[in-house]
Parts: structure tokens; sequence; C-alpha cells
């Protein structure tokens, strides 16, 4: 994964963002009701539940880095994706299995053999 700019924490008044570059990734909170407790600003403008600061730092940090992650892989629609395979080789439908020329046999579960 390749970062084009760092990622830092910056003040904001009382607050702290978490930028790339001019990129703005996430911005932490004091909790108007709890002293020393923080929050992180969600999509909407939700808030998320209090923490300490640390902990509410490294919760936006953690989504920053899943969203790079994302950003940054080679194929971001599956279905679009230029190689065509099942994930488990073993969990073919039956019908491919059948066009590969496998043998479908019917066994018995154990439980039900008495």
């Amino acid at each position: 994964m390749t970062i084009r700019a760092p990622l830092t924490w910056t003040r904001d008044g009382k607050e702290w963002v978490l930028l790339a570059g001019r990129r703005r990734f996430g911005r932490v909170v004091r909790d108007t009701q709890w002293p020393g407790m923080w929050r992180s600003i969600l999509s909407g403008g939700r808030l998320s539940d209090m923490a300490n600061m640390s902990w509410t730092k490294n919760a936006v940090l953690v989504a920053a880095e899943r969203e790079l992650e994302y950003e940054t892989r080679p194929c971001k629609t599956p279905s679009k994706c230029p190689e065509k395979r099942a994930v488990f080789e073993h969990t073919a439908s039956q019908t491919a299995q059948a066009e590969m020329g496998a043998t479908l046999t019917a066994t018995q579960p154990t439980w039900a053999a008495a």
C-alpha cells in the first residue's frame, strides 16, 4: 500500500483532525457531558460512542487505513474482476462438477444408518 502523504493528527481549536496532506479522514471532539472523554464524528454527523482520547483516535486511524486500503485494491468491484473463479474450488455447483467430469455419489448420513 502506498500513501502519498503521511497520516498526521492536527489540532483544530479544541478538536483533533486526522489528515493525509489536505485530505481529512476523521475528527475527534470532546464529549460535552463527560470531561476527559472523546467521540469521533461519523458519517452524517453522528457521534461515536465515547472513549478516552487514545481509543477514539485509534478508531479514526483504523477507519482511515481501511479506506486507503480499499482505494488501492486492484479490483474494487468483484463482479468486474478479470479473473472469475470460485473462492473455494470444492464449492462448485453440481452442474459445474458434472461438466468437469466429476461423478456424483449419494451418501447416507451416519445418523441415518441405524
